[in-house]
């Protein structure tokens, strides 16, 4: 890629989710960005450190929510601590994505901004560096919305799907698809056209502004106006409290004419449940996970995440056990789903203490 374009690249790291399918060891405090759940850093740390070298420490930028950007920020130090962007309350990827376009027109008016995930594995670090700076001419140069779609590898019904048309690094998005029926999913995975959304995009300030101006002004115009008021962080509440909770694929990117998908190549996982964690690990010959001291007999096709104590099984197949300070999670491995309803369960029954 040309130095200019590279020169005027800025990323933005959406870290504000939480990762409830990860409790007990996701916490309020200790959301799944938080967690080494891939490997012994961080996801946090993964996606920003996978940067290096490419954009530099001033040119990353985080958003997360008020609760999480001191630890955000503990947790990098190489980060300027303005460029850790607060948002006053969840409210979904548009607003969050907003917010961060008026905080860094401010700083860079005239860059390409790449968006990332905070909790999502990526390998081949070279091979996404070159994916990113595909999808960066193509923003820079054709001056349209660039998302990442990743090969489906099996029939998956909870991602959304991209459909596709041309040929070459960067295809143009006939439309976007919701997350389909098995039987449906099953059309798309051998189609070839069809591509898992994995929610990473890349845009010229310009063009996003344009974009959400003609698409979703309902998101953008309290922050335009909160900026042009004098930009004061204690009035940010107020104007936040406006924005509609919307995620970006439905404000813009399903309304907007000119997308384009560049397929990756790399391999990826959004590490979306515990499954999908114990797909990284070792197994023994009996297909056992086990992290922390287990003891095991007669045992199989098991998941041990354990703590500070010995953890022993017999006679268990298809289990996932996480071991936590305050709580013990059991569950059979194809109903590791439900996770997110004990955590509901939880909040519905006051018990604060444990998320």
């Amino acid at each position: 890629m040309s130095d200019n374009h590279k020169d005027s690249l800025v990323a933005v790291v959406m870290a504000g989710g939480r990762g409830t399918r990860f409790w007990p060891r996701s916490r309020n405090a200790r959301p799944k960005q938080f967690l080494a759940i891939v490997g012994t850093e961080t996801l946090l740390h993964q996606t920003v450190r996978r940067l290096d070298g490419h954009v530099p420490p001033e040119r990353i930028f985080v958003v997360t929510t008020a609760d999480l950007a001191d630890e955000t920020r503990r947790m990098l130090p190489e980060l300027p601590p303005d460029n850790v962007i607060v948002e006053p309350e969840g409210r979904n990827t548009a607003p969050c994505l907003a917010l961060a376009l008026v905080e860094i027109e401010r700083k860079f008016p005239h860059s390409v901004m790449a968006v990332l995930s905070a909790d999502h594995w990526i390998g081949d670090r070279e091979i996404f560096l070159e994916d990113l700076d595909t999808a960066v001419k193509h923003a820079a140069w054709e001056r349209e919305l660039v998302t990442f779609g990743i090969k489906p590898t099996y029939p998956e019904t909870g991602y959304g799907y991209i459909e596709s048309e041309g040929h070459g690094p960067v295809l143009k998005v006939k439309a976007f698809r919701e997350k389909p029926p098995v039987e449906v999913a099953v059309q798309y995975l051998e189609s070839g056209r069809h591509y898992w959304n994995a929610g990473m995009f890349v845009w010229t300030l310009a063009d996003f502004r344009e974009g959400l101006q003609k698409h979703a002004p309902e998101v953008l115009a309290p922050l335009d106006a909160w900026v042009k008021a004098g930009a004061d962080p204690a009035a940010l509440t107020a104007a936040y409290r406006q924005l509609p909770k919307v995620a970006i694929d439905v404000a813009l990117m399903e309304r907007a004419e000119t997308v384009a998908v560049v397929p990756t190549r790399f391999r990826w996982s959004d590490v979306g449940s515990w499954p999908a964690a114990i797909e990284f690990q070792e197994t023994d010959s009996d297909g056992n996970v086990s992290q922390g001291e287990t003891l095991l007999l007669d045992t199989r096709n098991s998941a041990f995440f354990g703590g500070k104590r010995l953890i022993a099984a017999s006679g268990v197949d298809d289990l996932i056990v996480v071991d936590d300070d305050d709580a013990l999670l059991i569950c059979r491995r194809d109903r590791a789903q439900t996770v997110k309803q004990i955590v509901e369960r939880l909040k519905a029954e006051g018990r604060e203490d444990l998320l």
